[in-house]
């Protein structure tokens, strides 16, 4: 049973991020830190592998790299398969800023100019709504069933795949993922057809959605993360994986995950 909050400091003044720290650290065992970052960037690729229950973040990061706003926009518009909980500290007094920044997403948001501001008020915020946060992630008592396996088995792909820079957008992104959940329980072939059964779709309309995906990723996605996220070598004069490739690569890793 979980019964420690795993909190993200994305923050750029080294003071308040020891602060927060210090808050964190002073609650053993309530509270772990999972993490510092002063770049938003980093801090997406650290929430997508690591998953903490909530991040502490600073808006500006003016004396960092990137901007809260954004990595608050990547997150809303990410798949994953536990969302953290998002406190926005900030010192910009405007409105429309702060009005973006509840649309995008975020828990809570503590203003730094605000009298009686301090890394302990965030830290104690914390604390308060804990046990709602963790009461969301809890795990089932009872042994999984086979829809529960093949619900994890979803998460972990769709973590996988963002890792990779599949687009939500493609409707192949699901069919993929449907399509490597059938090969890890050894239907090797006719994809197509049976997810097309499913959504009411044709054979081809899939097949072509699922490859379109995956051309689509290789035509936009960073090619490190490419080459990071995706070791399969691919055949001679390819430079794209095959569906049938592509879809029995990441079986390969459910069954490293899940067997």
């Amino acid at each position: 049973m979980t019964n420690k909050l795993n909190v993200l400091i994305v923050e750029d003044d080294e003071k308040d991020s020891a602060a927060l720290e210090a808050e964190i650290k002073a609650n053993p065992d309530k509270l772990s830190l999972a993490g510092t970052s002063k770049c938003s960037e980093k801090a997406y690729e650290f929430i997508l592998n690591h998953n903490p229950h909530a991040v502490i973040l600073d808006l500006e990061l003016q004396d960092g790299f990137g901007d809260g706003l954004v990595l608050l926009d990547k997150l809303r518009n990410t798949v994953l398969p536990r969302r953290p909980y998002v406190i926005v500290n900030t010192k910009n007094p405007s409105k429309t800023t702060l009005d973006a920044v509840k649309l995008k997403g975020a828990d809570y948001t503590f203003y730094k100019w605000q009298s009686g501001y301090s890394p302990k008020t965030v830290i104690n915020h914390l604390l308060l709504v804990m046990p709602a946060i963790l009461g969301h992630v809890e795990e089932p008592p009872e042994p999984p069933t086979k829809a529960d396996l093949q619900t994890s088995m979803r998460e972990f792909l769709q973590v996988e795949f963002n890792k990779l820079g599949v687009s939500v957008k493609n409707v192949g992104y699901d069919y993929l993922i449907e399509a490597v959940i059938l090969a890890a329980d050894n239907v090797n072939q006719g994809w197509g057809k049976i997810i097309g059964e499913k959504v009411g779709k044709s054979e081809g309309s899939v097949s072509h959605a699922m490859q379109y995906a995956i051309n689509s990723t290789w035509d936009n996605a960073d090619i490190n993360d490419l080459i990071t996220y995706y070791t399969a070598p691919l055949r001679k004069n390819r430079y794209v994986p095959s569906t049938t490739e592509f879809v029995f690569f990441y079986r390969q890793k459910l069954k490293n995950k899940f067997n």
